[in-house]
């Protein structure tokens, strides 16, 4: 046997020998073993395989005089198979593709010099007189991606990939000597031409067949050659099932492997308890063409219990997930493989094909997971998603919901809305099925069934049984012309008047994330909330789901969709509820009508109540007595101080609770660019009209690098104590075992950093008075403190923490003992309590108040130095504050979408 790609080596009866790229082992002339089954049905020792392909490399050019750019139109025939052989056996490069008009495109923008034929007497077609194509020295094969057949991007592969995939998956798979397959799948596709790979490899056969498993033909060939493994992909099982040709006995089967994209749990479990049962084992692989073939394998033995599963990496190949990824979710990210297998890179313009190769990893745009035991699962497609109305739809996710109901759909779309393609179900109506389909897709997307549009139709699919999802999605279009053309009325006008409440908060949120399509799959933290956008998306959610829950910011948005309901939901299923009990309590009509009116009355009142957090109350309120103490209105000192903590509580909860230290340094970078952008343009103003300020405060850092006496550029000391206090604690949570002790238990770490920040707090205080108090280092055990109030999840662990906050703040201004009242019973509301009923109609002032608190504490200064009216001041800083707000929203939320999500 010749070597398969100028690097595969050379096989005989099972015995590895050198690769010779231009002659054959003479060794081999004694191999009698059968290599090749004919389309005649005639059996091609390894003997007669290498005289052929011998004499087809003497009608090639010698490489010597150029190495030839060769289109192989690859078939299951012998003719086809051994112009591959020899044409990498002679050092030249080949060009495989099917035999039909979609390679038109490849053939266009690739100009072969020769081109495979099937004649005897002229096996290869010249078609210039010289080299037309600079090729690198170690390329050797070119091979359209997967689904893609008339694309003129072509995948580069080298001796290497095909040398070491082919010997990983021999491995893998158990191929021996005795092992013969047969062409199940399209020679020109990646998975087909790995199994002639892979056996060959080995000293074992395969049967050239060109019929379908379908074909009783196929069968009687399979089982007259003795085939041993059979390659198949999720649409052929499907097919097979539906046949029942592997419930019927085929004595030398003992392994078929799937490949070719994701089939379904259920499916694998039927079908390896179908092999079972038959005596031969199902191994499911995952793989692509620009790994050569296969990336992963998983044993057939942990098949069983592990069907959503796709298995561990080939030998010599390893693989990562990508969490930053932005569709990453749940601890799914995207899978980024090393290894032998991945190839040199991709071809787009012939002039590529001088080059080396490009890649040291794949990233694959597949999103999976992988558990304890190394077994990778695949999850979704990076570029499977579209954002309708504000809502980010997984269409893997969709397609998954669908094939659980037993449906084999395809899904697409974009802003328009959904739209499925499902094939027609044995015995159902095709308006049944397309209502179902139709009801599944609104449920799992979230967007609801008005923004689905379903067709009834056989799947369109490639030769190799890959669903063309764009061929899918035409027929789609074209059978459900008017329903597509309505569909984005009817997004924005859905037939009941309302839209669903998961298009709601996707409208709403993906505002105040800043235009992000919003996933439900992921909570708010994950898509980039933080503490400067929680008031906002705390009080739309409330509104929506009714009262959210403790820790809801962690929690995935499905979760609050499907657990809690508006209050107008609430209140009238309690009214159901009560007019369904009246008839079979005790005490007659009247009684019971009276029962029901005075709970009505009770619904009614709380109706008029919103649940709001308690953290967004001390920002209105603590900014509210900042600007009215400082404008003289009166005097209530400590509010500053206690934003701080209420500062250090939310960053606990937001950006820093994040499990990587890459992810709780993005969230800081988000919300300092949140801080600083506001910040900046006032203290900028302040030193270009009249010297207000300096460049310290630019920088927010004047503590440390500024003049910190009374005056001006002290008077922002809480933005400086914020930004640095934000810093500091970033960085220690990001020391290594830091970092693992806070994963463990993150109440711990922050109540050990609270008592050691306690330290500088009393020794510097000791030193000197007034201005030491708004010092960073004297202050920041209050964001320290904070910290700890939101990771303190008992009572216990609270009174501990409130004990911190009662030693650092009883004494911290000896002169002023309702100050640090103020201080402490900040602190101690949020420690115990986590929300707060108010009035509905002050809900609009609290949440704008405690939106814009940064805001107006910087704009107050300026201001209240201008107009001598307490009232007046106060007022006018409120207001110019809200404003500033209003006016700084926007590009603060762009520019923060610079700085990637957490995951």
């Amino acid at each position: 046997m010749t070597t398969l790609a100028v690097g595969l080596d050379l096989v005989d009866g099972g015995a590895v020998r050198a690769p010779l790229p231009h002659a054959l082992e003479p060794a081999l002339a004694s191999s009698t073993a059968v290599a090749l089954v004919t389309e005649n049905g005639l059996p091609l020792t390894y003997v007669d395989l290498r005289d052929r392909v011998g004499r087809l490399v003497g009608r090639l050019p010698h490489a010597t005089s150029g190495r030839r750019l060769v289109h192989i139109p690859l078939r299951r025939d012998v003719a086809t198979v051994t112009a591959y052989l020899a044409t990498v056996a002679a050092g030249h490069v080949a060009l495989v593709t099917g035999d039909d008009e979609r390679t038109s495109r490849i053939l266009q923008r690739y100009r072969p010099d020769l081109r495979a034929t099937a004649d005897d007497d002229e096996p290869f077609e010249v078609l210039s007189s010289g080299p037309l194509h600079v090729l690198h020295p170690d390329l050797v094969l070119l091979l359209s991606t997967s689904g893609s057949t008339g694309s003129p991007k072509l995948v580069r592969l080298s001796h290497g990939n095909l040398a070491a995939n082919a010997a990983a998956i021999a491995e893998a798979l158990r191929l021996t000597v005795d092992d013969t397959a047969i062409t199940s799948l399209p020679l020109h596709y990646s998975f087909g031409l790995s199994v002639l790979h892979s056996h060959l490899l080995v000293g074992g056969s395969v049967v050239l067949h060109e019929g379908s498993v379908l074909d009783a033909g196929f069968w009687d060939a399979a089982d007259t050659h003795g085939v041993t493994t059979l390659a198949v992909v999720p649409h052929m099982v499907g097919l097979l099932e539906s046949t029942g040709a592997l419930e019927r006995p085929h004595p030398s089967l003992r392994l078929v492997a799937q490949a070719g994209g994701r089939m379904p749990p259920d499916q694998v479990a039927r079908t390896a308890a179908l092999g079972r049962e038959h005596g031969w084992e199902l191994a499911v692989m995952y793989g692509q063409t620009e790994a050569t073939a296969r990336i992963c394998v998983l044993d057939p033995a942990l098949v069983a219990e592990n069907p959503d599963a796709v298995g561990r990496p080939l030998t010599g190949t390893t693989l990562h997930l990508d969490t930053g990824v932005p569709e990453a979710t749940d601890g799914a990210g995207e899978v980024v493989v090393r290894g032998p297998g991945v190839m040199m890179g991709y071809a787009e313009h012939p002039d590529d094909l001088a080059l080396g190769a490009l890649l040291t990893e794949l990233r694959t745009g597949d999103l999976g997971r992988v558990d304890d035991a190394g077994l990778l699962r695949i999850v979704g497609r990076r570029s499977g998603f579209v954002k309708i109305m504000g809502l980010r739809v997984d269409l893997a996710g969709v397609e998954a919901a669908l094939e659980a109901a037993g449906l084999t759909p395809c899904v697409t779309g974009d802003d328009a809305g959904l739209r499925v393609a499902v094939e027609p179900q044995p015995g159902v109506g095709a308006a049944e099925t397309a209502a179902r389909a139709r009801r599944l897709a609104g449920e799992s997307s979230g967007v609801g069934p008005a923004a689905v549009a379903v067709a009834v139709v056989p799947l369109a699919r490639f030769e190799n049984g890959k669903v063309d999802r764009n061929g899918c999605d035409a027929l789609v279009r074209a059978d459900t012309r008017d329903e597509c053309a309505g569909t984005r009325r009817r997004l924005t006008e859905p037939p009941d008047g309302q839209p669903t409440a998961a298009t709601r908060l996707a409208t709403g949120l993906g505002r105040i994330l800043g235009g992000h399509a919003v996933d439900l799959d992921r909570s708010f933290v994950e898509q980039g909330g933080d503490s400067l956008s929680h008031v906002q998306a705390s009080v739309l959610l409330e509104g929506i789901v009714g009262p959210l829950p403790r820790g809801w910011h962690q929690r995935p948005l499905r979760d609050l969709l499907h657990g809690h309901r508006s209050g107008q939901d609430q209140l009238r299923d309690a009214t159901a509820t009560e007019a369904a009990a009246a008839a079979p309590a005790r005490g007659g009509p009247a009684e019971h009508a009276r029962r029901l009116r005075d709970r009505l009355a009770t619904l009614t009142a709380s109706a008029g109540w919103r649940t709001v957090e308690t953290s967004v109350v001390l920002r209105a309120v603590a900014v509210v007595i900042i600007c009215g103490s400082h404008a003289e209105l009166f005097r209530a000192l400590g509010g500053a101080h206690t934003l701080l903590a209420v500062a250090g509580f939310n960053a606990a909860r937001f950006g820093l609770s994040v499990p990587t230290a890459s992810g709780r340094w993005r969230g800081s970078a988000r919300m300092l660019v949140g801080i600083a952008v506001p910040t900046v343009a006032i203290v900028l103003v302040g030193m270009l009209t009249h010297g207000r300020y300096g460049w310290g405060n630019v920088v927010m850092a004047n503590w440390l690098v500024g003049d910190v006496t009374y005056g001006f550029h002290n008077e922002l000391w809480f933005i400086d104590a914020l930004a640095a206090s934000l810093v500091l604690l970033t960085a220690i949570l990001s020391l290594p075992p830091i970092a693992r002790a806070w994963r463990q238990d993150p109440w711990r770490v922050t109540t050990v950093i609270a008592a050691l920040a306690l330290v500088p707090r009393f020794v510097i205080l000791e030193l000197g008075e007034g201005v030491l108090r708004g010092l960073m280092p004297t202050t920041f055990w209050l964001f320290a403190v904070g910290a700890s109030v939101a990771t303190a999840t008992t009572t216990r662990r609270r009174v501990v923490t409130l004990a911190l906050a009662v030693l650092g703040g009883a004494t911290f201004f000896e002169e002023d003992p309702a100050r640090n009242m103020t201080i402490l019973v900040g602190v101690a509301l949020l420690a115990l309590v986590p929300e707060v009923r108010l009035p509905a109609r002050l809900l609009p002032v609290i949440t704008l108040l405690a939106a814009a608190s940064l805001h107006v504490y910087l704009i107050q200064f300026p201001i209240l130095g201008a107009v001598t009216s307490p009232w007046v001041a106060t007022a006018a800083a409120i207001t110019a504050g809200c404003l500033l707000w209003r006016a700084t929203a926007r590009p603060v939320r762009r520019l923060q979408g610079l700085v990637p999500p957490h995951t």
